[in-house]
Formats: C-alpha cells, sequence, structure tokens
C-alpha cells in the first residue's frame, strides 16, 4: 500500500460519526488497537507466534466468532488448515480442515487478484454451499496475506453471525498489509539458509554421497538378522494332566516350587469316590454274608448248592468293584513322576475349578535344562537352519546378551494367542548360567546368511510391493 493511501484511510478512520477528527487517542480507539496489533505482529521472533497473534489477537481489533489461518502452497494449488482460534494443534485430516481447506482454495480461484473480499456461499458449488451451514457462520470475511511480488502467501478467514462494516474491512485491509510483511520475513530468513551453499556445490555433493550411498548398498555385504520375542522355557518338561474328570478340591504345591519324585502335588474332589468305595464295601459284605448262608444251609440241604457258585461269582465280582473304587480314589492324588520345578498359574485359580481327563494342570520341570523359545513373525522371517547364532537379550539385563545356537526349526507357522502368525523356533544356550531361569522373557536376534545392504535396508519394503502387487 502507497504512503499517500494509508494516511488518506487513518484520516477517515480517525474522524468520528460527526466528521470531526478526534481530539485524542483512547485504549479504546480503532487506530491505538491497530497499531498496537501491527506492533505485536512485527515483533513476533517465530512463525507459530505470529500465526498465533493473527488467529487470536485479532479478536482485539474486530470480534469474531472464529479465524482460520491457511498455508498456500508456491503454486497455489493447495491449503493446508495451519491455525485456529483457540485451539493448540491442528489435525489436518478433520472433516472440518478437508472442507475450509477446499472452500479456501475455491474462494482463491474466484478472487484471483488476492483483495480482501466477503465469502458468499451463493458462489460456490453445490458441496460446499452444503457444508458452510454445518461448519461456519453465514458471515465470512477472505483476508489473503501477500508478500513481495503479490506473491499469496496465506489467508486468513474471519467468520461471525453478524456482517462486517465497512469501517472493519478498511481496518483489516491495513492490518493484512502488516500481516502479509511479517509472514514474508520468515519465507525470506529460511531462504537465505538454504541459498548459503551454490547449486553447483550443493549439487556435487548429492553426487558424490549418492555414489557413495550406491556402492555400498550393492557391494557391502552384512549378516542378515531379525528381531522376535522370546522366552525362558523347559526342556522336555513332564505335563501333569488330570487322571479322571472331577474338581480341584486343592493344591498342595506353590508355583515355581521345587518338589521331589512322589512329593503329592494336589487334591481332585473324593467326596463321591469315597461314597462310591462305602456302598461297594456294604454291598459286597451282603453278598459275602449271603455266601456264608448259603454254605451253612448246603450241608442240610443239598438243593441249596446251585446257589452257592451263583453267591461266589457276585463275591467276587463285588470285591473286583471295591477294589477298582479303592484305585480310582487313589488316583484322585496326583504326586510328581520326578524331582523338578512345578509351573502354574496362581493357587486360587485352580482350586474348586472343575476338570476333564488330560486336561493340564501344571507343568514339571527340570530347572537346569532349559531353552529358549522364539516367537518369528511371519512378515519378518528369513532363512534359517539348525546351528544359526541367536543372542538373548532378557528384559532384566538388555545389556548383557545371552548367546545360543538354533536346535530346532519349523517350516509351518502357527497362530499366536494374541494374534498373528509366528514360526517357532527352539534354541540351546552355548553356555549355563544363572541368567537362565525358566520364565523369563526378551527379545532374541537371529542371525542368518549374509546380504548386500541393499536387501538389508529394503527387504521389508519389497516384501510389501511383491505381497500387495502378487508377485
Amino acid at each position: 500500500m502507497m504512503p499517500e493511501q494509508r494516511k488518506e484511510q487513518l484520516s477517515v478512520l480517525a474522524q468520528g460519526t460527526g466528521g470531526k477528527e478526534r481530539p485524542s487517542a483512547t485504549a479504546s480507539d480503532p487506530l491505538v488497537r491497530l497499531i498496537a496489533l501491527e506492533r505485536q505482529a512485527r515483533r513476533s521472533e517465530t512463525r507459530q507466534e505470529l500465526l498465533f497473534t493473527m488467529v487470536n489477537w485479532t479478536h482485539r481489533l474486530i470480534p469474531y466468532y472464529q479465524a482460520l489461518f491457511f498455508r498456500i502452497s508456491a503454486s497455489g494449488g493447495r491449503a493446508t488448515l495451519e491455525a485456529v482460534s483457540a485451539v493448540a494443534t491442528v489435525d489436518k485430516n478433520t472433516p472440518f480442515a478437508l472442507w475450509t481447506q477446499n472452500l479456501c482454495l475455491s474462494l482463491i480461484k474466484a478472487n484471483p487478484e488476492h483483495k480482501l473480499s466477503l465469502a458468499v456461499p451463493e458462489n460456490l458449488d453445490k458441496t460446499l454451499a452444503d457444508g458452510w451451514q454445518q461448519w461456519l457462520p453465514p458471515h465470512v470475511l477472505y483476508c489473503p496475506l501477500k508478500g513481495r511480488g503479490d506473491a499469496l502467501l496465506g489467508v486468513l478467514m474471519l467468520a461471525r453471525e453478524e456482517p462486517f462494516s465497512g469501517a472493519e474491512l478498511s481496518l483489516m485491509e491495513m492490518l493484512i498489509d502488516t500481516y502479509g510483511h511479517a509472514l514474508s520475513t520468515f519465507k525470506d530468513s529460511s531462504k537465505r539458509r538454504l541459498s548459503d551453499l551454490s547449486k553447483k556445490k550443493r549439487r556435487n555433493i548429492a553426487l558424490g554421497v549418492s555414489a557413495a550411498l550406491l556402492l555400498l548398498l550393492f557391494l557391502v555385504r552384512i549378516p542378515e538378522s531379525v528381531l522376535a520375542p522370546a522366552e525362558i522355557v523347559p526342556q522336555e518338561p513332564i505335563i501333569v494332566t488330570s487322571p479322571a474328570k472331577g474338581q480341584i478340591r486343592d493344591i498342595d504345591v506353590m508355583p515355581y516350587q521345587m518338589v521331589k519324585k512322589g512329593q503329592l502335588l494336589l487334591h481332585l474332589d473324593d467326596t463321591e469316590m469315597v461314597n462310591q468305595l462305602a456302598l461297594a464295601q456294604k454291598t459286597l459284605q451282603v453278598v459275602q454274608a449271603e455266601y456264608l448262608r448259603a454254605e451253612q444251609k448246603a450241608f442240610s440241604d443239598p438243593l441249596s448248592k446251585a446257589d452257592l457258585e451263583v453267591l461266589r461269582v457276585q463275591a467276587e465280582e463285588k470285591a473286583l468293584v471295591v477294589n477298582y473304587t479303592r484305585e480310582e480314589l487313589e488316583r484322585q492324588k496326583i504326586t510328581a513322576d520326578q524331582d523338578g520345578m512345578v509351573l502354574f498359574s496362581d493357587r486360587n485359580d485352580w482350586i474348586g475349578r472343575p476338570v476333564a481327563i488330560g486336561e493340564k494342570v501344571m507343568t514339571l520341570a527340570d530347572p537346569a535344562r532349559a531353552e529358549i523359545q522364539i516367537m518369528m513373525p511371519v512378515d519378518d522371517a528369513i532363512a534359517l537352519d539348525v546351528g544359526a547364532e541367536v543372542k538373548l537379550f532378557l528384559r532384566t539385563d538388555p545389556l548383557n546378551p545371552i548367546a545360543a545356537t538354533i536346535s530346532r526349526t519349523s517350516f509351518k507357522a502357527e497362530e499366536r494367542p494374541g494374534g498373528g502368525m509366528y514360526f517357532p523356533l527352539k534354541a540351546q544356550f552355548n553356555e549355563p548360567g544363572q541368567d537362565q531361569r525358566i520364565g523369563l522373557q526378551g527379545t532374541a536376534k537371529v542371525y542368518g546368511g549374509t546380504v548386500s545392504l541393499f536387501y538389508y535396508v529394503f527387504r521389508k519394503p519389497l516384501a510389501v510391493i511383491r505381497r500387495e502387487a502378487g508377485l
């Protein structure tokens, strides 16, 4: 704006309703507030500080419901919502942001001269006009911010319910000149920092770095490796299962307790078996009593000898039932088959719980015989053979990895309990140590063969492209 035009606008704004110039300026004078805003904009030390002043402190000069600032690309074909009044951070992917960005581009196309104007819904297409009532008040002031050479740097939009007056438009026309000048200062300073190196020097550096990177990518070979979750598990454990269908009455050991061979581990509820044994014993006693009575009667009555053999067979049958019931009662007590450590969850989770025949209750393992179980994700799978090197980083001591060797691989993927597919691997420790406690978890780094650095860096992107393209 020319100095003469600015003086003329200041003279018009300084006049009162009667056409006379005011004798003095107060804090409520629009000119005082305008000068204060211009000073604050010029003193902004960062771009974010300037944007905050534009969308929030402009309200001191002109009241509005909401202010939006859009950053405009150099070509003018893209508008990005960068600041909103009374909002700390802006999400550029929300429906409101996307709609306002389209609105800003439409207003830029409708106003190629980039002048201050009032936006009217009737001049927009149907999609933008329909969203106007949902997102913005009826009156919107379009304020383009221009830099040197009238280049469009950004757009400030003010929205409110009441129409904008002519005096307010004149104030904003002067204020946006200051905003545009301050905004161009940050853009020019960044350009000066980028132009410190000459174009020829930057081109030579870029070519040299690109050639070196290509040489490294294609010539240097490094060991291929992959990270996978791992856990120390027992080697060849004994699974303790329920020998009969019933309900767990009590567990006589604690989790991770060392036990001896033959030590009692748990009790199944034997109330029903005790009653069955008592009933079988009573039945046996009755049959035995009848057999004795028939045997005594046979001395005086030869015809009763025919019933004697039947009663003897019945007595033997009832004796077998008693012995079987007694054995089943003993099976309600589950003992350890060998020395070791019992592995199971909390006792309270099992007491009173019904179990089926063969259902796993706990594991009996030798703590001196442990191995590593590795769950390698399918997406990260690499070619591995038995004997491949493994380094285990435990969560309890991640700075001291433990060396191990792959002892078993798998060609079939399994489903994880938490979701996803993985290849189960087993690894043996190279040296026994105190940190190899069963149950510890961590991350295993599995090493495969050597590959080029290019393949190592772009292995996952190439796998995604191959999967998406169906190659």
